[in-house]
């Protein structure tokens, strides 16, 4: 009886017969948490099409809640509401809502209306952010209540959103624009794609996420994963370097690799013809996008025979300075010893070069989120303080550590896969 007195008081204050109407919804998504496992780019072809910026969806050219004029000359208030209208339905796991957001957000972006598109995502933000009663705080009152949903976002965005780079100037509209793309990954992360169960080739369902599983699963991943949580979020179809884990600590894994090519790029040399040999990139403003873009024109056909291959992961950064480095590691079929000759010859002005890792040990720490340089230093330390007080294993001499990033930049935070690695050898 004071179960169900609870539930009402509950639901009297977070709406009233509205929340009523709303648990009929959350009782049909009830098996949703199985399908946030699912990488919404399943394909080495979604993958790169994420990477490379070809939209950061696949967008509809028009909404059936477009941006159309209404009674007011400008027709802003239709705007808004019909903003609010998408934005309050995809929260609620409404994958089609989340979808036609997503398609404005996109079109206007490909149609380069960079001033209206300022005016929506500011419109989201501001809703998003904006007071909310405190009773929103509890995290439960996401599954009845509209406010209750967007301060969820809100706490998202709070979890999910990138530091600034080192370098950077930390400016209030460089944090807009951080907070915004973290929003654009909040959204796709609504929209789950999965393959039909009865055949691998049958078309893909597609299903919402209400807004209170995502962030519980960011929440999750803010405190230390297993190496199994880990390896699930490699991508999948992609190919990645082969090893066998030969023995695990508590904090780090030794790995023994077998060998395997990248093509590399020095990271602070300026290539002197990058409009013809770089990939463009859809953030070119992040950490690294030049050399990105070097390696994936490669990649992708920017080379001598205008051959292009197959994505792979991970990506890899080594180095500081001057030294640093970006890799990829080629497709197998240039992994053996005499099989890197027969590879594209990158076009000269790329500076892009080829080479064959030899594999070997390595010792490994896993981690999630955004590879912040933050987190990468943390890591780092992390990884060689436990080699110090490690009785059998020490760091190889004059070895560089290396950054592995598996993911696409819209993989969300809570679902990517980091490395920090560093050679190493039995102590003698």
């Amino acid at each position: 009886m004071f179960r169900l007195l609870s539930r009402f008081l509950l639901l009297c204050l977070v709406g009233g017969t509205a929340a009523f109407a709303t648990i009929k919804n959350v009782n049909n998504i009830k098996n949703v948490d199985a399908g946030m496992n699912t990488v919404n780019a399943s394909s080495p072809e979604s993958y790169a099409r994420n990477i490379i910026g070809n939209s950061m969806v696949s967008a509809s050219t028009n909404t059936a809640l477009s941006l159309s004029a209404s009674s007011d000359p400008d027709g802003e208030h239709e705007k808004n509401e019909n903003i609010q209208t998408l934005l309050d339905s995809a929260l609620n796991a409404d994958s089609d809502m989340a979808s036609k957001l997503l398609d404005i957000i996109s079109s206007l972006r490909k149609e380069n209306k960079q001033e209206e598109l300022t005016k929506v995502l500011d419109d989201i933000i501001h809703r998003v952010d904006g007071g909310k009663p405190v009773w929103t705080k509890l995290r439960i009152t996401s599954k009845f209540s509209r406010r209750s949903r967007l301060a969820a976002l809100s706490r998202l965005l709070d979890i999910s959103t990138p530091e600034a780079s080192d370098n950077a100037d930390d400016t209030e509209d460089a944090k807009k624009s951080r907070r915004k793309r973290a929003l654009v990954i909040a959204l796709r992360s609504i929209i789950v794609s999965e393959e039909s169960a009865e055949n691998e080739g049958d078309a893909k369902v597609v299903k919402g996420v209400p807004i209170y599983m995502i962030e519980k699963a960011a929440r999750k991943d803010l405190k230390e994963a297993s190496s199994i949580d880990m390896s699930s979020r490699l991508p999948p179809g992609l190919e990645t370097p082969k090893y066998d884990v030969i023995v695990k600590r508590p904090k780090f894994e030794i790995r023994e690799y077998e060998s395997f090519a990248v093509c590399s790029v020095t990271m602070t040399k300026p290539r002197p013809d990058a409009i013809t040999t770089d990939q463009k990139i859809s953030q070119p403003q992040l950490s690294g996008a030049s050399s990105f873009g070097a390696l994936a024109g490669y990649l992708f056909g920017k080379n001598q025979q205008e051959t292009a291959m197959k994505m792979t992961t991970p990506v890899l950064t080594t180095g500081d300075g001057d030294e640093k480095e970006m890799a990829f590691v080629l497709p197998s079929t240039y992994w053996d010893e005499d099989a890197l000759s027969k590879a594209p010859s990158p076009l000269e002005n790329s500076l892009v070069q080829l080479k064959r890792e030899n594999g070997g040990q390595r010792a490994v720490v896993m981690f999630g989120g955004l590879a912040s340089s933050k987190e990468v230093k943390a890591k780092k330390q992390q990884l060689m303080k436990s080699l110090e007080a490690d009785k059998e294993w020490c760091v190889s001499p004059n070895a560089p550590i290396t950054l592995a990033q598996y993911n696409d930049p819209f993989t969300p935070p809570w679902k990517r896969l980091n490395e920090v690695s560093v050679p190493v050898q039995p102590s003698t």
